[in-house]
């Protein structure tokens, strides 16, 4: 993993947020605050689609959620930064991007869309320093979302949670960045513990063929019930080959604990109707993890989007 730092820049602090600078190179960090609930953010590389990643304050009383998710990640055809006034492809959908877990005897895991999860303090951060997103349009290098839940058992209604969580959402041109780090504060067995997803959308101009990042061979997953292999691999790019987009994951390995518990499942490529997700997996049955007051789990990833421009 690129370990650089991702802190630092020159974004300027203004009444309610940053000041967009107007650069004539349109490549970089943009963030769209659409309200309350919306957050959209924009990266370019040079020679690049934007990509924009779709943040979104969730909550649902039945479901015990509250917290803010990836709603989405698309491409964006424009010559000029935001707002949207190209074309828009999906490349993602909603999902439990940094962590879904399921406890023994519960019926749903928790975290993500799943719910079971209730947001204690959000900070968001521009280049390092707190600020609130002002509405419309600003320009920074680097934007973070981060906070702390707590998270709950599934299959117990009641208030006390299992564990503590910081999650960090760090947005640079180059891609996005998740940590985690997961306090358990109540007794469980796990059976299921995915991290770092990503819900690609399979289609014949997203994605079709994906590889390990620790192997030299590809494999087809290009359709429903395809035969990709599970492997305990720290990472995976998914592309396209007729317009050069391509999009990885790749996970500090620690968070793996060893492919101890995940029953050679360490990473897999979901095989169904419209999906090519990806399922970093620390526990799978019939592995199983005790966990205990104390434990503590992290994850640190990064995602990376690539889109050229396409030529004409």
């Amino acid at each position: 993993m690129d370990r650089r730092t991702l802190l630092g820049g020159t974004a300027v602090l203004a009444a309610g947020g940053l000041a967009l600078t107007g650069p004539s190179d349109v490549a970089g960090l943009y963030v769209e605050r659409l309200g309350e609930r919306q957050i959209m953010v924009w990266t370019r590389r040079p020679g690049h689609l934007w990509i924009r990643y779709d943040l979104r304050h969730f909550t649902d009383a039945d479901k015990r959620m509250d917290a803010w998710r990836i709603q989405g990640i698309s491409a964006v055809r424009q010559a000029g930064p935001p707002p949207a006034t190209g074309v828009v492809t999906l490349l993602t959908t909603a999902g439990a991007y940094p962590y879904a877990i399921k406890p023994e005897g519960a019926g749903d895991h928790f975290g993500g869309i799943h719910g079971d999860e209730l947001l204690r303090s959000l900070l968001f951060l521009a280049d390092g320093r707190a600020v609130t997103p002002a509405p419309g349009v600003t320009r920074a290098e680097e934007f973070e979302l981060a906070q702390d839940t707590e998270v709950f058992d599934p299959a117990v209604k009641e208030p006390t949670p299992l564990g503590l969580v910081n999650v960090r959402h760090i947005f640079t041109a180059d891609g996005l960045r998740i940590r985690w780090v997961l306090r358990w504060t109540a007794a469980r067995t796990i059976i299921y513990a995915y991290g770092a997803m990503l819900p690609a959308i399979r289609d014949d101009a997203v994605t079709t063929w994906f590889r390990y990042l620790d192997q030299a061979g590809e494999q087809d997953i290009s359709r429903p019930g395809h035969d990709a292999k599970p492997s305990d691999s720290f990472g995976v790019q998914m592309y396209n080959r007729k317009n050069g987009l391509a999009m990885s994951v790749e996970v500090e390995p620690g968070f793996f604990n060893g492919f101890s518990q995940s029953d050679r499942r360490g990473i897999w490529v979901y095989d169904g109707d419209k999906y090519n997700k990806v399922y970093p997996t620390r526990v799978s049955l019939p592995g199983r993890e005790q966990v205990a007051p104390g434990d503590v789990w992290k994850l640190d990833a990064f995602y990376r989007f690539a889109y050229p421009e396409p030529l004409g």
